[in-house]
């Protein structure tokens, strides 16, 4: 494959928009424009050359009441008369989907110029909402699209018993694999409620110093690991301020094409930015069926991967970015990339969903954008951003730099060759109505908005190792008790009703 198909990021956007009520500053699809528009004239593209594009993508939005066909909608508002249209389907893995399509795309000369973009309007929408007008964005397109990139949807990520116990919340089931990361690491529940809060004070001081960042402020290690009005119980041992904040207002996009033709549009050479390396693949697809908890094969096989590809160790990245929806979403990814829980380097440049925010499917657009960017201040650094969808399921991985690669390996990876190692794993047999001993496996308790506990949640195994998922009693004191001792490895009776599951420790 000639090098003048090497794909080259040209240009980035990004905004947030936080503006007090009653200010309700536009739909999802304006966002998205307007995203486009500051990545066309961060990389110095002329109206006449973005109106070439011939391929645009956007991510699949939360806020879409009323708007039906977003890619077609942006490519009305921008006026882009040959762009074929595609929207990404679900999961924070999305952008990094996207580019990958788009790099392919480009490296095999099915496109030109690739424009990606996504957006989340969920603030505007609940001020809309609660002016008492709002009927929808009322957006359309007539415009014909192009199959979704992926056909998973928002509820496609959990089976029937993980659903009825609460495990399709990400609220619910990231609680309980960070208890049980809490248990691989034999900390106290103390220490490890000490280390989560240290943690992410460290993803709050990159967000105060973000002018994009939805919170521009830092917390202290205690402010985010104790219970305030603000700072209410979400799921044990998480407070509000460990989850990621999904109502904003943001959009990103980046600006895709090959090396020629972006020497062609007169692109400037300090704009060009590089995917060295690229690797997808999914963890078994259900919580219930997964080796263990704590841990994830598919993150260190999709790190190791996209490494190779880029011929680098992870010694050699100079800037992180680590999906970080939820603490235990950074130190399984940092475990299992091999980066030191004492290692220097910082593990974001936004900010992190909690702080700088979490626009649904798009976070990692903006996380690419921030690192073009970066690379763009540090010539010749080396950068690496990762992905997570659904529940610690499916992730990716992203290696960046200023400087040309060799080839076009990491255009044309194919995803698939992950995803046979990652298969190769051992599964467990999911057991949706149980009855007899069990012994738990993790935990969590879930809080309502009143700061209440309300439920008790276990994911255990049985004598015969077939997995489960179960509530607990609805017993204060025993809520109580699972906060204070070590609730993994409690045995007792499981059974089951109507499909819904009790499980009563001894």
């Amino acid at each position: 494959m000639a090098s003048e198909n090497i794909p080259v990021i040209i240009g980035a956007g990004q905004l947030t928009k936080k503006e007090a009520a009653p200010v309700i500053c536009g739909s999802p699809v304006d966002l998205m424009a307007e995203a486009v528009t500051v990545a066309a004239e961060d990389g110095g593209l002329t109206m006449q050359c973005l109106q070439k594009a011939d391929l645009l993508i956007t991510t699949s939005l939360f806020s879409d009441d009323g708007i039906i066909n977003p890619p077609g909608s942006v490519a009305d508002k921008l006026s882009l008369p040959d762009a074929r249209c595609m929207v990404s389907g679900f999961g924070g893995i999305m952008p990094h989907a996207m580019l990958h399509h788009a790099m392919k795309s480009v490296a095999e000369n099915k496109a030109g110029l690739v424009i990606l973009t996504g957006a989340e309007a969920q603030y505007n929408m609940q001020q809309a909402k609660n002016s008492g007008t709002f009927t929808g964005w009322n957006v359309t397109s007539g415009r014909p699209g192009l199959p979704p990139l992926t056909a998973l949807g928002l509820f496609d990520g959990a089976c029937e018993t993980e659903h009825i116990h609460g495990l399709s919340l990400p609220s619910t089931c990231y609680p309980m694999f960070e208890n049980a990361l809490r248990r691989r690491y034999g900390r106290t529940i103390a220490d490890h409620t000490r280390k989560l809060g240290e943690l992410m004070s460290r993803f709050s001081l990159v967000a105060a110093k973000n002018p994009l960042a939805w919170f521009q402020e830092s917390f202290t290690p205690e402010e985010i690991i104790t219970v305030s009005d603000l700072n209410r119980n979400t799921a044990f041992p998480y407070t509000k301020r460990m989850n990621a904040m999904l109502g904003v207002n943001q959009a990103a996009a980046l600006i895709v094409t090959s090396e020629a033709q972006a020497r062609k549009m007169g692109i400037d050479r300090s704009k060009w930015v590089y995917v060295h390396g690229y690797a997808e693949a999914s963890d078994h697809w259900h919580i219930l069926e997964r080796e263990a908890y704590g841990f994830s094969p598919a993150i260190e096989i999709v790190g190791r991967s996209a490494l190779a590809q880029a011929g680098v160790t992870i010694e050699d990245i100079d800037f992180f970015d680590l999906y970080s929806c939820f603490p235990v979403a950074v130190q399984v990814t940092r475990d299992m990339l091999g980066i030191a829980e004492n290692d220097p380097r910082p593990l974001t440049v936004t900010g992190g969903l909690p702080y700088f925010g979490g626009p649904g499917n798009n976070y990692v657009m903006h996380a690419m954008a921030q690192m073009v960017e970066v690379l763009r201040r540090h010539p010749g650094k080396t950068v690496l951003v990762t992905g997570n969808s659904f529940y610690m399921t499916k992730h990716s991985a992203a290696v960046c730099a200023t400087t040309p690669p060799k080839d076009n390996a990491a255009a044309t990876a194919d995803t698939s060759v992950c995803q046979k190692a990652v298969d190769l794993r051992p599964k467990h047999e999911i057991d949706p109505q149980p009855e007899g001993r069990g012994t738990v496996e993790t935990f969590t308790v879930i809080y309502d908005r009143n700061n209440l506990p309300g439920k008790g949640v276990v994911i255990g195994k049985k004598e015969n190792g077939k997995r489960f998922a179960a509530f607990t009693p609805s017993d204060p004191s025993l809520f109580s008790a699972m906060e204070k001792e070590d609730f993994c490895g409690i045995t007792g009776m499981v059974a089951s009703r109507d499909k819904v599951n009790v499980f009563n420790p001894d």
